[in-house]
C-alpha cells in the first residue's frame, strides 16, 4: 500500500458506501471495545480471585496491572509492526489471541495461570487496538474522519465504564472466572466482523522496523511498570530498585537507540 491507487478504493468506500463505512468502523469499534471491556473487568473480581487462591495483596496487585502491562509494554513494537507489514495482519491475530487468553484466564486453576493468561490478553490487544485508530485515520478524512474518531472514543469509553457494572452483575450469579469469559462472544464477533469487512492493506509504510528499539521498548516499559508496582510492597524493595535499574538501563538505551536509529519508531528530533 501506499500509492495513490492503492489509497482510492477505501477513500471511495468511505465517502461514496456508507453502509459499507459504516460496516468498517464498527468493525473497528467492536476492536477496540473488547480492548476496553477486558481492561475494566478484573477489578470487581479480585476479592473474589483473592479468596479463590488465597492470594496475597501483591498477587492481586499484579492481576489488577497484568492486562495493563501487556498492553503498554507491546503497543509501540507491534503498532510499528502493523504499519509496516499490514494493520489488519496485525488486528485479526490480536483478536483471535484474545479467545484463549479469556478463555484460560476465566478457568485459571492458580494465581500464575491468571496473570498470565492476562498478560497474554494486553498482548493481544497491543496487537489489535492502535491499529483500529490507524485503519480509521488513514481511511476517514476532514469531517467523516472527526465523526469517526469522535463515534470510536466515546464508545470505547462507555464500553470500558460498563465493564465494573456487568462485573458485578457476573458476581451474583457465577463464579468469578465469567468476568473474563463475558467478553469471548464480543471478541468472536468482531474477529469476524474485522476478517469480512476491514481493508487488508491501508496506505500502510515501506519503511524498515526499528526492530532492536522495539525489543527494548518492550523491557523498559515492562521493567518500569512492575518496578512501581512493587515499589510499595513490603518485603519487595530489592525487587523494585531492580525492576528500577532495568527500567532505567532499557530507558536510556532505547533513547540512545531512536538518536542512532535511520527509522525510530519514536522520532525525539
Amino acid at each position: 500500500g501506499g500509492t495513490i491507487e492503492d489509497m482510492a478504493e477505501p477513500r471511495a468506500s468511505a465517502s461514496t458506501s456508507p453502509g459499507r463505512a459504516g460496516l468498517v468502523l464498527a468493525s473497528l469499534i467492536l476492536v477496540a471495545a473488547v480492548a476496553n471491556l477486558n481492561l475494566s473487568v478484573a477489578n470487581v473480581a479480585l476479592p473474589d480471585i483473592g479468596r479463590a487462591f488465597d492470594a496475597s495483596q501483591t498477587q492481586l496487585n499484579l492481576i489488577a496491572v497484568a492486562y495493563s502491562l501487556g498492553l503498554a509494554a507491546s503497543v509501540l513494537y507491534l503498532g510499528a509492526l502493523g504499519d509496516r507489514y499490514g494493520r489488519k495482519q496485525m488486528l485479526v491475530p490480536g483478536m483471535a489471541l484474545s479467545l484463549p487468553a479469556s478463555a484460560i484466564a476465566g478457568f485459571a486453576g492458580n494465581f500464575e495461570i491468571l496473570f498470565l493468561a492476562r498478560v497474554l490478553g494486553g498482548v493481544s490487544a497491543g496487537l489489535a487496538f492502535p491499529t483500529t485508530l490507524a485503519i480509521i485515520t488513514a481511511l476517514w478524512s476532514g469531517p467523516p474522519r472527526t465523526k469517526a474518531i469522535a463515534l470510536w472514543s466515546a464508545l470505547g469509553g462507555a464500553i470500558s465504564s460498563l465493564g465494573p457494572i456487568v462485573s458485578g452483575a457476573l458476581l451474583e450469579q457465577f463464579h468469578w472466572g465469567s468476568v473474563f469469559l463475558v467478553t469471548l462472544p464480543l471478541a468472536g464477533l468482531a474477529l469476524v466482523s474485522a476478517i469480512l469487512w476491514v481493508p487488508a492493506h491501508v496506505n500502510e509504510t515501506t519503511d524498515p522496523v526499528d526492530n532492536l528499539g522495539g525489543i527494548i521498548s518492550v523491557v523498559f516499559i515492562a521493567a518500569l511498570i512492575l518496578a512501581i508496582n512493587f515499589a510499595p510492597v513490603d518485603g519487595s524493595g530489592a525487587l523494585a530498585v531492580g525492576l528500577g535499574l532495568i527500567a532505567l538501563a532499557a530507558g536510556a538505551a532505547f533513547f540512545l537507540q531512536q538518536r542512532r536509529a535511520a527509522h525510530p519508531l519514536f522520532d525525539l528530533h
